[in-house]
């Protein structure tokens, strides 16, 4: 039975990190120890850390996700290393199954978990961003090529390669992309969910749906992502295929209703909407089942503003790295 080290990474989490700690300590795995890195929260994180964790580590300097992973892997004892968010929620059982998946198959050497559709918060934008995770990872292949910030798992053998990409936000996905060129198996896990206790607001969404393809786009760039694209089913990461077209088709329809003359534009608008509803017909019967009729027929608006977002912060984030990585070889 291998010792397992739970890292959390925290910074002003007093309203979560005490649910989190809790599910950790609610784990019939007897073998782990429970260390917290606070980023110099300026709440009572690390004082309510305390009360549960092994061991609260205070990070100098700016907070920083990436490197209080980092602090705290470098502090860990364990054969196997497990980051979980700081308002993820696990079950008692998580632990176990990742100590028994990763006896059970050696060539693997990272693991991460998926969204539960559950969420505490009924609102519409929250179901729906839960929703949507939930649905774009329980498609994905077995073998992947990212990790997913909420949970994820890897020998200690391998936590040399969590050493770059401070830069990133998304330094979850920047590992898992390390870990692939290296030659490492990742292994998507669709039992090991985790609840969310996130809340969502409109412009909240907004900006983590620019943010995250942001740093998608970056991490396209500096990991040579279109050598990947649409292998193994997926289109890059934990982008699927039908996700990018389906961005790439909301932009196009944002440009034939503004730069196409009103004469020439009504097929080419009824066609792009056509191929746009097809793509996405999958989630919204998925949100159909879940929510409701109505529920589903309040989300296609939002989804189709979301794909603007996430693909002009994806745009973004390419233009970015290109600009850098020119400006560096000058």
């Amino acid at each position: 039975m291998p010792r397992l080290s739970v890292v959390i990474p925290t910074f002003n989490s007093e309203k979560t990190i005490e649910k989190c700690l809790r599910s950790i300590r609610s784990s019939f795995y007897p073998d782990y120890e429970l260390i917290v890195v606070d980023s110099a929260s300026s709440d009572n994180t690390k004082y309510l850390a305390a009360k549960f964790a092994d061991r609260v580590i205070e990070l100098d300097g700016e907070p920083n996700r990436c490197r209080g992973r980092r602090l705290g892997f470098k502090h860990s004892s364990g054969s196997i290393l497990v980051n979980i968010d700081s308002d993820v929620l696990i079950r008692p059982d998580t632990l176990s199954k990742i100590s028994e998946y990763f006896l059970r198959n050696p060539q693997v050497s990272a693991v991460t978990g998926i969204l539960s559709k559950k969420n505490p918060y009924d609102d519409l934008f929250s179901q729906y961003k839960n929703l949507y995770l939930h649905h774009t990872f329980s498609r994905m292949p077995k073998s992947i090529t990212f990790l997913y910030g909420s949970i994820y798992a890897f020998r200690s053998d391998v936590a040399g390669l969590c050493t770059d990409d401070t830069d990133l936000a998304s330094d979850d996905t920047a590992f898992g992309q390390r870990l692939f060129s290296r030659g490492k198996e990742i292994n998507l896990l669709k039992d090991l969910e985790v609840t969310h206790l996130r809340r969502f607001t409109p412009v909240s969404l907004l900006k983590n749906d620019f943010k995250v393809p942001f740093e998608w786009g970056k991490i396209f760039v500096r990991y040579r992502g279109w050598q990947q694209l649409c292998r193994n089913r997926v289109g890059y990461a934990h982008a699927p295929v039908g996700q990018l077209i389906s961005l790439v088709i909301s932009i196009s329809l944002l440009f034939v209703l503004f730069a196409f003359p009103p004469g020439h534009r009504a097929a080419y608008l009824y066609g792009l909407a056509g191929l746009w509803l097809l793509l996405n017909a999958g989630f919204t019967m998925f949100l159909r089942k879940e929510k409701g009729a109505l529920f589903a027929g309040l989300c296609v608006p939002v989804i189709f503003i979301d794909n603007i977002i996430m693909a002009s912060g994806a745009f973004c984030g390419i233009i970015n790295a290109l600009f850098i990585r020119v400006k560096n070889k000058k």
